[in-house]
Order: structure tokens, then sequence, then C-alpha cells
């Protein structure tokens, strides 16, 4: 709701933090010497010296994801049944409805997505081993990984991979760049714990598979500018989220704690995610590049240096929100936690 502005309002102005705010507006802070939060009001500020921004919050609660079945997220596919027996001995243990699409003496039993996953779980206890492939002549690869893995993989790609559509076939190569010795000794490893074999290069490792490309295109965007948090992250652990955040900032090998992308919603999920991690979000752009600030700092204000009332005549407004009395905001691409005018 905009309000007419007081004769004078407040400015709180440092490094990471820029607020203007009216006189009697409640600000939260903490001293060196008490840790719980308190509240001020904004012009009750020269009255102390040394002030804390709220520095320290719980991470937002969440599930771990134990593990992920990608047919569960894709659906244009084939599936691949390989059993110990063949020909009417597989007919007979197949349940009923169970048809293949087709068969192949040497290679097994293939069942189209809606059949497998109808009888998933009978299917998966047959066989001695089940793959899924986009059609024939196309690369077999497993479905199901343990979440943690499968989270990892997403951030090495978000950060440095790509996906590149043959034009001359209905194939695509999935790649992860990276140039880095100790994170391609992890990258490899994950993915021979993921079970994907790869074309190992000096900086980049590559694989076929038109199923990961359709999956990865869907979950993170297609291209730099495209990039994108996978929704069920939102859902999951702490642990989780952080080892998501962790692998993008090793995947973009800056050493100073900045992370760089082109996408401007991959930019604004990373600060949701640093905020929902107990991290205070802070961002620069150069041209269409985001430049995030992934660093901790516990800062604060003093104000003698720090405050200061200033005259304005654009309009004030007020902020009414539901349950709680804070929200994180800011002015020119920094955040601190600061108090709302009302609690409905």
């Amino acid at each position: 709701m905009p309000l007419n502005p007081a004769d004078e309002i407040v400015s709180i102005e440092t490094r990471r933090s820029n607020f203007r705010i009216m006189p009697n507006h409640r600000i939260p802070y903490t001293t060196k010497q008490i840790s719980y939060p308190r509240f001020v009001r904004a012009r009750e500020l020269p009255e102390r010296i040394n002030y804390r921004f709220l520095n320290e919050w719980r991470p937002r609660p969440g599930t771990r994801l134990p593990q992920i079945d990608i047919t569960d997220v894709i659906t244009d596919f084939e599936a691949r049944a390989e059993f110990g027996c063949h020909g009417h001995t597989v007919r007979r243990i197949l349940p009923d409805g169970c048809e293949p699409c087709r068969t192949n003496s040497h290679y097994g039993y293939f069942f189209d997505a809606e059949t497998f996953k109808t009888y998933q779980n009978e299917l998966e206890a047959l066989a001695e081993r089940v793959t899924v492939h986009a059609g024939r002549n196309h690369w077999h690869r497993p479905y199901r990984f343990d979440g943690d893995d499968f989270i990892e993989f997403l951030g090495w790609f978000i950060t440095e991979g790509s996906v590149t559509w043959k034009e001359d076939s209905e194939s695509a190569v999935v790649q992860i760049a990276q140039e880095t010795p100790k994170y391609r000794t992890r990258i490899a490893s994950l993915l021979n714990r993921m079970d994907i074999s790869v074309d190992t290069q000096d900086r980049s490792f590559s694989f076929g598979s038109v199923i990961f490309a359709r999956l990865l295109n869907h979950l993170c965007g297609s291209g730099s500018r495209d990039m994108h948090l996978p929704d069920f992250i939102w859902a999951c652990s702490a642990a989780q989220k952080e080892l998501l955040l962790q692998t993008l900032i090793d995947g973009d090998g800056h050493e100073s704690v900045k992370y760089y992308t082109a996408s401007k919603q991959l930019a604004e999920e990373i600060m949701r995610l640093q905020v929902e991690l107990g991290m205070k979000p802070r961002y620069g752009r150069n041209g269409d590049v985001w430049r995030l600030s992934l660093s901790t700092i516990r800062d604060g204000f003093k104000s003698s240096r720090n405050v200061s009332f200033i005259q304005v005549t654009e309009p004030m407004y007020q902020l009414t929100i539901e349950d709680f009395s804070l929200i994180m905001a800011g002015r020119n691409r920094t955040f601190q936690w600061i108090g709302v005018s009302n609690v409905s």
C-alpha cells in the first residue's frame, strides 16, 4: 500500500545492505554480546553504535530423496529385460497382459513405456537386468540412481554440461566439461557409480543417449541461457540442496566463491537456494552475465557511519504478509532480513 513519505526517512547503507525505510519501521538486529534477535524502530537506531544483521537462521526442512527412477519423469522410452531363460519359459513367467513389443534372442525382451510402468515391479523381480533406451539402435542405459549421486550429476551438468543433437540422425551426445583434475576424478567416480559408460577426453566426459538428452533438457533446460534447477530439489533435504550448491560452485571453477551464469532463471533459483540454506544472496550484472556471491559473512552496521536521515519525494510502500514478521529484502542487488509493516 503506497504511503506519503515522511519529512525524513531512514537510510541504512553498507556494502551488503541498502534500505530506505519509514522512521517507525521495525529493524531486527543482534549484537556481539546478545545473539537472539531484537527489534528497534528505525528512528531509534542512533541510540546504539553497533548492530548486527540477522546472520543465522534454520535451513528450510525437506525430505531426503533416497533414489530416483528416471522412468517416472520421461515417457518416451523402451525397456529391455534380460532373463536367464528364453522362449516359452519367459512367456510363462510373465504376468498376464505383460506383452513385449518385440523380442531378440541375443538381447532380450523389449517393452513399451506404458507396459513397463504397469508391470515394472514384476519385471524387475523376474529379470536379471533391466535397462532403458530410446528405441532400436540406441544405447541402453540404467534408469534408477541413488538420490545424492543423481543430484550431484545434475549439478555438474547445469554448470558445464551441454546436449548436442546430431542433425543427420536421431541421436544426441551429453557432455560435461571439466578441466580441474580433482573435480575430473570426482566426476569419473560418480559416473562409474551410476554405471554410465562415457568417452573420456582431456577436458570433458561425453556419452550418447537420447533418453538422457531429453531428461536433462526437461529437468535443467537446454543451452546456457535456459538453464535452471530441477523442480524436485525444493522438496529435498537441506543436505542434498547443499550438495547441489557445492557442486555448482566446484563446477564453475572460480576460487573466489562466485558463480557466473547467463540464465536469469538459474541465477534467481540459486539465490533462493542460498536463502533456504541460511545464506544471504548478493549479485551483480555484467551485460547478460549474472555474478552471484556465494560467500557467508556475518555482517552488520554502525549507526554513526551507515545510518542517516534523508528527504525523499517518491511514495513509500507498506508491506503486510501472513504469519511472519520478517522478510528477506533489499535494494541495489543486496539482501538482508528486515521487518514488515504488519502481520495479517
